[in-house]
């Protein structure tokens, strides 16, 4: 399993017969378009590119009318929730099902009359805006008792309403003291004001006035026709009114609802119409004929080409032909086994490879299998990612991608459990089981194994180099960037070891002399690409400098030690307060069950987290590094990517 093979078109077509190849080319997915602007020699030709068709603003119309549709009525539709949706998942459509249903279906209707109804409770909320505002506005009134009215009918006499600060209180009352025509009392008071009616002859207006001025008055214009509590009684009459009338029409919007369904299936028919016509611009174009390039698998080119047979009536030339391997255009696409491809999300976060790299993927994932068990290392949590993820698998609607990530934790238990009987762990001991081997106890002997996982890694990795080198016929390049330093790493390694562990004189020597002719074919061999003699001697000194990179790696490897010792220790901990709890009597025997369950659950959450992503370091940083480059372009299928449901 590897990258797909890829091969390169050339279509011309008449430009009347584009919007039926779009439309088949849809259903036929696995085209991969080419930037008509990257093709210098056609576009030196005098050909143009296609405009997008004035349809585009049709279809994205229709895109915002149902996307309204669907954010108004999806608060009332009622789905699914908890275990029983995620069982349930997503419908499955065909492409050829999604436009069957789609065209159906006329949405127009429904979209119509919710914006009839949307707008009557704007309308109805507008109105309760204005009325809680005027109500703000006459709540402080309340205790006057005149008709709001006849407040400005006085003819010799004025009347001032209006609030003056608490805090001016006694010196407004010791100013008005010196008017005898005027009468003023407090309606109503808070923390920060006095809601003042004042009554005054006209001759001692401009009197009162002038006091309330200096006081911080301000005026206030009172709206209505009886009195303020008789105008606020109204008001609340007519806020339940409005709510009333408001919730008749949400009812009316509640009933449509059930169009929520058909909206989403409608919703991602016009996206993938949207990408039909947007597609046209990839299209190179003279007067009548139409030009477009692109990619689609080798394995299906004969599936394209009676594909274009059979829409464009023998009216049409095509070349297909194998893409050029150092081509670094050619879009990626993986094909792997089923149980490659759960870890492809990996390759993915990293980086696609290039079209004459080698897909990382099935060469990753032994590996990544092996370090995440042995990070986790509990025959207890492998029995329930087990359980959950067979249930998940055999019970669940999932779409690809879900399943995908389901099979990654579900391949995963087997090496968590794997590894947590090696050890002899379940559930941090609380389930006592036999083991090979005691972590707490021989924790030196596991940092060896996890030293030991480490130098097989990385020299795996460095004989991925060496098959792409002889692949392509760099067979003195493989010797000299990998050759040298297997013997230098090696030679190396077995020379330490005989300082530790009795190894017979001739094999230290043997080691040693490796080692030493590693390290010298670096130094001589790595700068060849350089001119001058003490360049390429300094490039090689360099280069050999980096053995102190691969101790790092080396090194890096004892978080496989750490991270399964780390979890274990938390596990028992828990399970040590659990002991303490259920000698506590019935109570302690209660709390010990809550902390057993929300403890191990909290530490199978932190092992999980640790173990992905550290296992996700080993292979970016030491496992890539040492052969992979990536840098890739995804293969862009001729297919919308569904959000409301699944397209098989």
């Amino acid at each position: 399993m590897a990258i797909v093979k890829m091969s390169k078109f050339s279509l011309f077509t008449f430009d009347s017969e584009r919007d039926n190849l779009l439309h088949e080319l849809q259903k036929f997915e696995y085209v991969h378009f080419i930037n008509p602007e990257e093709d210098e020699i056609l576009v030196e030709e005098g050909l143009d590119t296609v405009s997008i068709p004035k349809s585009i603003g049709e279809v994205n119309e229709e895109i915002s009318q149902v996307k309204y549709a669907l954010d108004l009525l999806s608060k009332y539709y009622e789905r699914e929730n908890g275990i029983k949706a995620m069982i349930k998942g997503k419908d499955n459509y065909t492409f050829e099902e999604l436009e069957e249903k789609a065209l159906e279906y006329d949405y127009v209707p429904v979209y119509t009359r919710l914006r009839e109804l949307a707008n009557k409770v704007n309308g109805y909320d507008q109105e309760a805006s204005n009325l809680y505002t005027l109500k703000e506005e006459l709540i402080h009134w309340r205790a006057l008792d005149y008709p709001i009215k006849d407040l400005q009918a006085f003819e010799e006499s004025k009347i001032f309403i209006g609030t003056v600060p608490v805090k001016l209180k006694d010196k407004l009352n010791e100013d008005l003291l010196e008017l005898n025509y005027t009468h003023m009392e407090s309606v109503n008071e808070d923390k920060d004001n006095m809601y003042l009616f004042a009554l005054t002859s006209k001759d001692e207006a401009d009197s009162l006035n002038e006091i309330l001025r200096n006081n911080g008055f301000s005026n206030i214009t009172l709206n209505g026709e009886g009195t303020p509590k008789e105008e606020l009684n109204a008001i609340d009459e007519r806020l339940k009114l409005l709510e009333n009338e408001k919730s008749q029409v949400i009812d009316e919007i509640k009933e449509l609802a059930q169009n929520v369904p058909s909206l989403e299936i409608y919703y991602e028919y016009l996206m993938n119409k949207k990408l039909r016509v947007t597609a046209a611009e990839n299209f190179l174009t003279t007067e009548k004929v139409n030009v477009v390039r692109g990619y689609v698998p080798t394995d299906k080119a004969d599936d394209f080409n009676e594909l274009i047979k059979k829409t464009q009536a023998d009216a049409y030339y095509l070349e297909i032909a194998e893409a050029d391997k150092d081509d670094p255009d050619v879009p990626i696409l993986l094909k792997n086994s089923k149980f490659a491809q759960a870890f492809e999300s990996l390759t993915g976060m990293y980086a696609l490879p290039k079209y004459n790299e080698v897909d990382p993927t099935p060469l990753l994932a032994p590996f990544y299998l092996a370090f995440f068990g042995m990070m986790v290392a509990d025959a207890g949590y492998g029995v329930i990612m087990l359980i959950a993820t067979i249930v998940a698998l055999k019970v669940a609607n999932l779409s690809e991608s879900q399943e995908k990530f389901v099979r990654f934790f579900h391949y995963l238990s087997y090496s968590t459990l794997a590894w947590g009987l090696f050890f002899g762990s379940c559930l941090g001991g609380a389930i006592p089981i036999p083991g090979i081997m005691d972590p707490a106890a021989q924790y030196q002997d596991l940092l060896i194994i996890s030293i030991v996982f480490g130098i097989i890694h990385l020299f795996f990795a460095l004989g991925i180099q060496v098959y792409m080198k002889v692949r392509d016929g760099q067979y003195l390049d493989a010797f000299f960037d990998v050759g040298f330093w297997y013997m230098a790493l090696s030679g190396g390694i077995v020379f330490l070891v005989s300082f530790v562990v009795p190894l017979a004189p001739v094999i230290a020597q043997i080691a040693k002399w490796v080692m030493i002719a590693g390290m010298v074919g670096i130094v001589l061999t790595s700068g060849r690409s350089v001119k001058s003699t003490p360049g390429k001697l300094v490039a090689g000194f360099y280069e050999l400098y980096g053995i102190s990179g691969y101790v790092g790696d080396f090194v890096s490897y004892s978080r496989l030690m750490a991270l399964g010792l780390s979890g274990g220790f938390i596990a028992s901990s828990i399970n040590m307060i659990v002991g303490m709890l259920a000698g506590k009597g019935p109570v302690g025997i209660l709390g010990g069950i809550v902390v057993f369950v929300v403890g191990q659950l909290f530490n199978i959450f932190l092992s999980l987290l640790g173990a992905y992503v550290h296992t996700i370091r080993l292979t970016y940083v030491e496992f890539f590094g040492k052969f992979y480059e990536g840098g890739g372009k995804a293969f862009n299928l001729f297919r919308n990517k569904a959000k409301y449901i699944n397209i098989k």
